[in-house]
């Protein structure tokens, strides 16, 4: 996070962003769908001229997706400092939201059996005044999420 975007003498306690798992599927699944499409080329009747060149465009989009997909990956960002929860996303625009923590009243935690295993899991934050809770999505560690706040939200009353 840019130190332009804290508040005059706010402290940042946690920088997160989504556990690595979200790579796992595209950056298993597009390999594979580029070696299908190819295998399919390498099959169809074409000169050897615009095969290559077929093959070597699925390979450059392939290549163009899982760079979307860590660039995305990297954009969404979890921040929580001494005075806020910080939600950032956006590769190309940025969308940032941002709850106090004196207006959180409760912390949620959801891990399931692979989250327990690999280490990262989902916390639910539900402040005064908005319908419904805001989601921290495969966040590494959740637990420890959930105790920064914790704190900060005691060393406030």
């Amino acid at each position: 996070m840019r130190g332009g975007d804290l508040l005059p003498d706010e402290r940042v306690l946690l920088t997160a962003r989504q556990h690595r798992v979200v790579l796992v599927r595209p950056f298993a699944v597009t390999p594979v769908a580029v070696l299908v499409v190819v295998v399919a080329l390498l099959l169809m009747p074409l000169r050897g001229e615009l095969r290559l060149f077929f093959a070597l465009a699925a390979l450059l989009i392939g290549v163009l997706i899982l760079n979307l997909y860590y660039w995305r990956w990297r954009a969404h960002e979890y921040v929580i400092t001494d005075q806020r929860v910080i939600l950032n996303e956006g590769v190309l625009a940025r969308f940032s939201r941002s709850i106090a923590i004196d207006r959180i009243q409760d912390l949620t935690v959801y891990q399931g059996l692979w989250g327990r295993t690999w280490g990262f899991g989902d916390v639910e934050l539900e402040s005064a005044g908005r319908e419904g809770g805001e989601w921290l999505h495969l966040v590494p560690h959740p637990q420890q999420v959930r105790n920064v706040i914790f704190s900060q939200i005691e060393a406030r009353r």
